[in-house]
């Protein structure tokens, strides 16, 4: 099966808006979107929805982790997702802080293949550039993403600290509520 691979780096605001800037002079933008995402656990199940997308997405292990698997569901629209919100709250499942996400997608060939580039900036948490592929091949794409990070001055962050800041942020905003 194959699995989605990606590293990420931490941005500063500095480092995000230049990336803005030059990206799209380097690479082919493929999209661009305004995402609200509600996660619940024991399990990494997301809900998330925009003008653009619907769709329930379950992901294998923790959101630090390097390569996992991912299956997507898509939903019919923003009503769906709010009933399937619900639905889990029902059955018991325990939701994170929800998060809303401005992400512009680019495509990034590199060593023979075709990678995507996901520049984000994550409201109340932080600024982020993540480079994927999906293949059954980690080991071959890992050197790949960490090259396309350092050509444009990132460096990716250790999942273990990426973990942390996630557990922060959730510690933060669940106090808010």
């Amino acid at each position: 099966m194959n699995k989605e691979i990606e590293i990420k780096s931490l941005l500063t605001k500095e480092k995000y808006h230049q990336l803005k800037e030059s990206l799209p002079k380097r690479f082919k933008k493929i999209d661009e979107d305004f995402i609200t995402t509600f996660r619940f656990k024991p399990k990494d199940i997301r809900v998330r929805f925009s003008d653009k997308i619907a769709e329930m997405v379950f992901k294998d292990k923790d959101p630090a982790a390097i390569s996992r698997k991912e299956i997507s569901i898509n939903l019919k629209d923003k009503d769906e997702c709010l009933k399937m919100i619900d639905l889990l709250r029902e059955l018991g499942f325990k939701d994170d802080p929800s998060w809303t996400k401005e992400k512009e997608e680019f495509i990034c060939n590199y060593d023979g293949f075709e990678y995507t580039l996901s520049l984000q900036f994550i409201e109340n948490f932080a600024y982020l550039i993540e480079a994927e592929i999906i293949s059954d091949n980690p080991e071959k794409h890992i050197p790949n993403l960490k090259n396309i990070l350092s050509d444009l001055g990132c460096e990716p962050i250790d999942p273990d600290e990426f973990k942390e800041k996630i557990n922060s942020y959730v510690k933060e905003f669940s106090k808010r509520d």
